[in-house]
């Protein structure tokens, strides 16, 4: 009698178990995933759609405390133009995502291939592109000349001065707002000499005008803010042509700055 009395009490218990266990689980089940997006981009606003469609497709009926978040890493890998910003679970019943679209700003052609591997402003690594079109229309600023490591998305890429080169662009994105309306490409020029990588940067801006930056990896801040105020200066007319150049002094000790702007604007002051 006893032996029946507790297997009655078990069969209770494991009754009601799992009548709380199903309560529970109906109670704390996600049933909204809510995706804020800040696109900047028709293209984004088109990835949004389908990425909140996979996003619901990969949460919804999953229990939200054993539900894992780094799930969703794999679905947006897919999309390298968004930045996850915040993703938490809102119990009983909410997943909230927040994701941004990152800023498309630069490219350089692929050796291998011919295609436009598109950078953000920060000289992370998205995606290959057949056209250096912007997804906020206009072109991106182009690299020429640099030899890039090989890169994932979502990495920043690697190669001599490049560094020198986003810190020189950087400047010019602060003060100017979107430097794609002004700078066309940046390039890495051989100086020729017989030393080791002795090169200098090519700044060509869209009205024509060049700017050549020597030893771009010593005071690159300071020659970079220098470069804009000479480039500000510039009447419309001057813009169209010609070049002005930042040198190192060879005996610094008594100038102000240990480097040079020079303008060359005559009509023949040309760069191809």
């Amino acid at each position: 009698m006893k032996k029946k009395y507790l297997l009655a009490t078990a069969i209770g218990l494991v009754l009601l178990g799992a009548v709380i266990g199903a309560a529970l689980n109906a109670v704390f089940t996600v049933t909204d995933v809510k995706v804020n997006f800040t696109v900047l981009s028709e293209q984004g606003a088109e990835d949004a759609v389908v990425l909140q469609e996979k996003l619901e497709d990969l949460f919804i009926g999953k229990s939200t405390t054993f539900v894992k978040l780094e799930e969703m890493d794999p679905v947006l890998a897919a999309y390298p133009a968004f930045k996850l910003e915040k993703a938490e679970k809102e119990f009983p019943r909410t997943v909230t995502v927040a994701v941004t679209e990152r800023k498309e700003a630069f490219a350089f052609r692929r050796a291998d291939n011919g295609l436009f591997a598109v950078l953000d402003e920060e000289g992370r690594y998205l995606y290959d592109k057949s056209t250096n079109e912007n997804r906020r229309k206009g072109e991106n600023i182009l690299f020429d000349g640099f030899v890039f490591a090989d890169t994932q998305p979502g990495e920043v890429v690697r190669g001599d001065f490049f560094e020198a080169a986003l810190a020189f662009a950087d400047v010019f994105w602060d003060e100017l707002g979107d430097a794609r309306a002004n700078i066309e490409s940046i390039s890495l020029i051989d100086t020729g000499n017989p030393v080791e990588k002795d090169c200098f940067l090519r700044i060509r801006m869209r009205e024509g005008v060049c700017m050549e930056v020597y030893d771009p990896q010593s005071y690159t801040t300071e020659k970079a803010e220098d470069m804009l105020r000479k480039y500000l200066s510039l009447t419309d007319a001057q813009r169209m042509y010609g070049f002005f150049d930042v040198m190192d002094l060879l005996d610094p000790s008594d100038a102000e700055r240990p480097y040079t702007v020079s303008e060359h604007h005559e009509q023949s002051s040309f760069r191809a």
